[in-house]
């Protein structure tokens, strides 16, 4: 009959094996999973919250109407013909890098035709060249839609739940209820027409007095794109939903702050 120690010696050697399969586990979870031969990435997330420099300043880098294709293949509109040759979406990926790199910005804000639908074929794959800059930078971003951004091959839910993946993205698809007498589908406001409908908040400079109060709100709409209206075809616009939703949180920041 085995003794107790003997049972130890058969069962030490399976609980080092464990431990060292949670370790290797642990050390790689944080940048990767692996599922069958497909490597998952984990989205990488920005320092959070948003708040203030200690001098009092946040600088918002504002970004509008990239109308990005399929990079290099896609050559500028509306230049000269002694350009054309040279003029990609590849001057777009610079031009926004030496601007981050030059006004070293708290957060970039993307409002609208970030991608011209009729030049791409691959809407995701002209999404992520896009915004390249921003992901590489590491800085906290949020991104609403144009007009032009859905005519391609994602629709527009799609395209503002891909961009709420993306590294060091805030977008939302729409905005979380907190605590608003509005109906939700798994927290999320369900009543409010549109995609990339939210809210962010700013919270005062690390150690002051406001550092854990929010002391700025950003608001993104989502603006529609094409629509009919009284026969002619013409853009959209923002709904009557939309700006209840946009009262409704303002009167809950008076109330709360």
């Amino acid at each position: 009959m085995a003794s107790a120690s003997d049972g130890w010696k058969l069962f030490l050697p399976y609980l080092s094996f464990i431990f060292v399969i949670l370790y290797f586990t642990h050390s790689h979870f944080v940048t990767k999973l692996f599922i069958g031969s497909e490597t998952v990435r984990i989205k990488k997330t920005p320092d959070l919250p948003l708040r203030f420099r200690s001098d009092g300043t946040f600088k918002i880098l504002q970004v509008a109407d990239m109308h990005f294709g399929s990079g290099i293949i896609t050559s500028c509109r509306d230049v000269l013909d002694s350009d054309f040759e040279y003029c990609s979406d590849l001057n777009t990926t610079r031009f926004l890098k030496r601007l981050i790199e030059a006004e070293n910005p708290d957060f970039v804000a993307f409002t609208g035709d970030n991608i011209f639908g009729p030049s791409t074929t691959d809407a995701a794959e002209s999404m992520f060249k896009a915004f390249g800059p921003a992901m590489e930078s590491g800085l906290p971003w949020a991104a609403v839609l144009g007009n032009h951004d859905q005519e391609s091959t994602m629709n527009r839910e799609e395209l503002m739940s891909l961009i709420s993946l993306m590294d060091y993205s805030v977008s939302q698809v729409n905005p979380w209820s907190d605590g608003l007498p509005n109906p939700t589908q798994h927290g999320i406001t369900s009543n409010i027409d549109g995609f990339g409908n939210y809210h962010l908040r700013v919270y005062g400079a690390p150690g002051s007095m406001l550092a854990n109060s929010s002391i700025m709100n950003l608001y993104f709409l989502d603006s529609g794109d094409r629509a009919v209206y009284q026969g002619k075809r013409t853009y959209g616009w923002i709904k009557e939903s939309q700006l209840n939703w946009l009262r409704n949180v303002a009167i809950e920041f008076q109330v709360t702050h």
